[in-house]
């Protein structure tokens, strides 16, 4: 992984920040991801073992995902892995 560069969406608390950590770990560039949680995506950032950056994006909306992809390219100059771990649930009562 050393030296690779990875984007790992909501990437900002829970499976995504822990497998941005390890990709670190390994050597790994990450870019931490979230829709939302600004504060805390740039503190996972911050907290790397490796250089890497937060950027703000909601994938579900393709202008936002092609500004990830930029900001990537922009700050490491390409793209080795992609983590697609953003999610979000919607709780509805039953009936």
């Amino acid at each position: 992984m050393r030296g690779k560069v990875a984007i790992v969406t909501g990437s900002s608390s829970g499976i995504g920040e822990s497998t941005a950590q390890r990709l670190a770990e390994l050597g790994a560039h990450v870019v931490v991801n979230s829709a939302s949680s600004v504060e805390a995506g740039k503190n996972v950032a911050a907290s790397l073992a490796t250089p890497g950056a937060y950027v703000q994006a909601d994938i579900s909306d393709k202008a936002q995902g092609q500004h990830l992809l930029d900001e990537t390219m922009r700050t490491f100059g390409r793209l080795d892995i992609l983590v697609n771990n953003a999610g979000w649930t919607t709780l509805v009562p039953h009936g």
